[in-house]
């Protein structure tokens, strides 16, 4: 039975041990009455799951018998979830103590804001800045803004962005529902990357909105929450689900003309890209077959996308083209 109050925060890990600890903490230090905690493990081999479990009954652990990828495993979580309100955190994030409370009083008196975005610092330059929200430029590539920036307050007003960056966003569970009736919510063919931003996208095609709320603050080590083993090699992976996922958004969500109108943008930065994969990094151009596979899906998906979409493509086009410090 769903809570209306109630926030059910979700901690996809794979091989995070040396992180979770901190983050679990800070998440049961959070001064949010009603929160609810769900540790996905996507079959781990260096303890995380048995770690999670010290903190129960507090926390409930799902131990999966493979990989699920961070979309998977955060669906799965959410399927098991009790709250209105569905909290991504990735276990390297260590989030302040009103955190949650402070994500929630951003949204919570607007039925249209689907999704809250925090304040993110790098946890290994707190003067820095991690994220400030999700933006796809008009070259179709999904960035966090402000990152890297010196944080002198120029991020601290609260506007609309286009979305939140996963390792850390909470999501409206009506929002959710509304695009993935089936549960599916984040795209499992997508496994890992660029999945916030298909989300992000699909929300705002259904006229759901994103709020930024800087005053909730967490500190993250970029890199980390990844769901693919840094540590035995396995993060190379990572170009070439990038590059497949980011066409399959495009794929899915984008509209036919804004395409062709930005496709000299588009090129310019994607002919050189692949260029480089081809000389440093050409295992990642398997993305490109994985594409051939996964196109009929996505062009499955996009039709559903397409027809139930509430918001004209000009208006949402006006994201892809604002300034980056915007």
């Amino acid at each position: 039975m769903e809570n209306s109050k109630r926030v059910s925060a979700i901690i996809v890990t794979w091989n995070h041990a040396a992180c979770l600890q901190d983050c679990l903490e800070a998440v049961m230090a959070q001064t949010y009455p009603d929160l609810e905690v769900i540790v996905v493990d996507n079959a781990s081999s260096d303890g995380s799951a048995q770690l999670a479990n010290k903190f129960a009954p507090r926390v409930r652990v799902l131990e999966q018998q493979r990989n699920l990828g961070f979309a998977g495993g955060f669906n799965c979580g959410a399927r098991a979830a009790s709250g209105a309100w569905l909290l991504s955190i990735n276990p390297d994030l260590v989030p302040a103590p009103d955190f949650v409370s402070r994500l929630v009083q951003g949204v919570e008196g607007d039925a249209r804001a689907g999704t809250a975005a925090p304040k993110l610092l790098r946890a290994d330059d707190p003067r820095r800045l991690d994220s400030t929200g999700l933006f796809v430029d008009r070259r179709r590539r999904p960035y966090d803004r402000g990152q890297l920036q010196v944080d002198s307050g120029q991020y601290d007003h609260e506007i609309d962005v286009f979305g939140a960056c996963g390792a850390a966003a909470l999501y409206r569970r009506a929002m959710l529902d509304d695009l993935a009736p089936d549960g599916e919510y984040f795209d499992e063919d997508f496994f890992a990357y660029c999945e916030d931003a298909d989300l992000a996208w699909r929300a705002r095609l259904r006229g759901w909105r994103c709020r930024y709320v800087p005053e909730a603050v967490a500190y993250h080590v970029r890199g980390w929450g990844d769901t693919l083993n840094r540590q035995r090699g396995e993060k190379s992976a990572g170009p070439r689900l990038a590059l497949r996922n980011r066409y399959l958004m495009m794929l899915k969500n984008d509209a036919w003309y804004y395409s062709l109108i930005d496709l000299p943008w588009i090129l310019s930065a994607e002919i050189p890209r692949l260029a480089y994969m081809a000389v440093k990094r050409p295992s990642a151009l398997l993305g490109l077959l994985d594409i051939a596979r996964l196109a009929p899906a996505a062009l499955r998906k996009r039709r559903k996308i397409r027809a139930a979409r509430q918001v004209p493509d000009a208006e949402l086009r006006r994201y892809f083209l604002r300034r980056r410090d915007a």
